[in-house]
């Protein structure tokens, strides 16, 4: 089974994954789309047909590359036309695919994988109405939605953009193909306890809040963070870091990094503020997952997605505003014993619940592929 796999931007780590999931799965992947700087030299494979270059967040100036990329994706048909399903990552590669289907008079499968809901996509002005209406426009023509949370399918594509078809929920967990045993350090228990924020780092309210929780309790937290700084969202990134002697920031990881970093960490930080009362409200993050199927408890904060999947599994640790207080109150009452309930709950969290198989990418290939629900 072949997938044409279109991708905002071609080696964005979850992208990447993806791919690796659906080869596991048996597929054959063609990968197609956009550079951009964020991610720049990274390796991907396999290799892909470059449509065009964006950057991050510059909305209007990606419709244009969106527009110049027809003419180059037109040309490419002989590598998209022949597979069983066409997989477009994001609305501004849906559009794509849509055009391209609509010129070609293909009745190839496509299918729709929006794993965020980006804040225009809320907004009331013209400009959101604008994009919902072409997103709507869009949908009629997919066989299938994959969305990362069940949240983004009740909160927004049903009640927002009032869809009706299918919608597969693949959650962000860890790949874990080999089925080895997962390796778990477990940090001494005491204080200072150590707070890891891992992943791509765009929260300006986190910063601050973390950066206030060490200056004002040193001998209480040490934050180590991991990952790519949005410095398009938190442009004094490393200034605020640099600021504090118990904040230190490691750079880029890879996969092979996790192990070693939620192995000495006492939490997860699993508290996004980016996007509130939307995207981070609903998001189910890589760093929940992550942090689990390596033994580490996640933070998160009380009414959102990630709290309910924490209190739904009995792991975790769930706090109420206001934050710094609870925060601050949670870490100086936690004793050793204490937190080695907390740490034996996060490894012994059911693996089918933080990881992805090599049966679930199998399934994951034949349901994007055929209507029968695999």
């Amino acid at each position: 089974m072949s997938i044409a796999y279109f991708a905002h931007e071609l080696a964005d780590p979850a992208v990447q994954k993806r791919v690796r999931m659906l080869r596991a799965g048996g597929g054959e992947i063609e990968l197609l789309g956009f550079e951009r700087r964020r991610f720049a030299g990274d390796a991907q494979a396999p290799a892909p047909h470059i449509l065009g270059r964006t950057a991050n967040g510059k909305l209007f100036a990606r419709v244009f590359s969106v527009l110049a990329a027809l003419p180059r994706a037109w040309r490419l048909r002989d590598v998209w036309g022949k597979a069983d399903a066409l997989l477009a990552r994001n609305l501004e590669m849906l559009a794509i695919v849509t055009l391209l289907a609509a010129f070609t008079g293909s009745r190839r499968r496509i299918v729709y994988e929006c794993l965020d809901i980006h804040r225009l996509m809320l907004s009331r002005g013209p400009v959101g109405v604008l994009m919902r209406a072409i997103e709507r426009a869009c949908l009629a023509h997919i066989a299938l939605v994959i969305t990362s949370s069940p949240a983004f399918d009740a909160r927004y594509f049903r009640a927002v953009q009032n869809y009706r078809g299918e919608t597969l929920v693949v959650e962000n967990k860890v790949l874990a193909l080999s089925g080895a045993a997962r390796a778990q350090a477990v940090p001494a228990a005491g204080p200072p306890w150590t707070i890891a924020w891992c992943g791509v780092l765009r929260c300006r309210q986190s910063l601050r809040l973390l950066r206030r929780l060490a200056d004002e309790h040193g001998e209480l937290v040490r934050i180590e963070l991991w990952g790519a700084p949005a410095l398009d969202q938190i442009p004094d990134f490393h200034e605020v870091v640099a600021g504090s002697p118990r904040m230190r920031f490691n750079g880029a990881y890879k996969p092979e990094d996790l192990p070693a970093i939620y192995g000495a960490a006492h939490f997860v930080w699993a508290i996004d503020y980016y996007e509130a009362g939307g995207n981070s409200d609903w998001l189910l993050p890589n760093r929940l997952y992550e942090g689990l199927y390596f033994g580490a408890p996640p933070i998160a904060v009380t009414g959102v997605e990630t709290a309910r999947w924490l209190t739904r599994h009995g792991v975790g640790v769930v706090v109420d505003p206001p934050l710094h207080e609870t925060l601050t109150g949670f870490l100086e009452s936690c004793t050793p014993q204490r937190y080695g309930e907390i740490r034996a709950a996060a490894q012994n969290v059911d693996l089918q619940s933080v990881a992805v198989t090599l049966d679930f990418c199998r399934a994951l290939l034949a349901r994007l592929t055929r209507d029968e629900a695999a």
